[in-house]
């Protein structure tokens, strides 16, 4: 069996998607963005190339949820950036444990930049404060996640399921 690193790939994507909805459903005002951690994960493990093609999906998905509230493509072009940016960090002789904190940071920033943007030059109020919290909350849980996703593509490139 070969090639299932793109189909796992996938289906972490729709879990951190079904989770972030799910949360938002409950009324979560700003859940952890667990796409993020998918796409640093991905990045960090495949480099710049893989990250910002998980990045792409990853955005799409989350342009096609519902509510959309940016113009559509938007948000997948931040992620590919951000998954890109996320792959320039990777180091090929491994990194320290609390190295997926600032990438993550990082990752979700980049993909906040045009939102922001966009609500600035339409006279929108930016929520400064769930913002900062969400940005905290995912980079707490990228500490763990991104360390389950590098180990879950590792495991696949050792089986040679990749």
């Amino acid at each position: 069996m070969t090639g299932l690193r793109w189909p796992v790939r996938l289906v972490l994507l729709a879990l951190a998607l079904v989770a972030v909805l799910a949360l938002g459903a409950r009324g979560v005002l700003a859940p952890p963005d667990l796409i993020v951690i998918v796409v640093v994960g991905v990045a960090l493990s495949a480099g710049s190339r893989s990250g910002a093609l998980v990045g792409l999906l990853g955005g799409w998905l989350l342009d096609l949820a519902p509510p959309v509230a940016a113009p559509l493509g938007l948000t997948a072009l931040g992620y590919a950036v951000a998954g890109w940016v996320a792959g320039l960090a990777r180091r090929r002789s491994g990194h320290p444990w609390w190295w997926p904190v600032p990438v993550v940071a990082l990752a979700l920033v980049v993909t906040r930049i045009a939102p922001v943007l966009v609500d600035l030059g339409s006279a929108r109020p930016v929520a400064w404060g769930a913002l900062a919290w969400q940005v905290l909350a995912t980079a707490t849980l990228g500490l763990v996640l991104v360390g389950l996703v590098e180990r879950l593509e590792a495991a696949l490139v050792t089986r040679r399921w990749a």
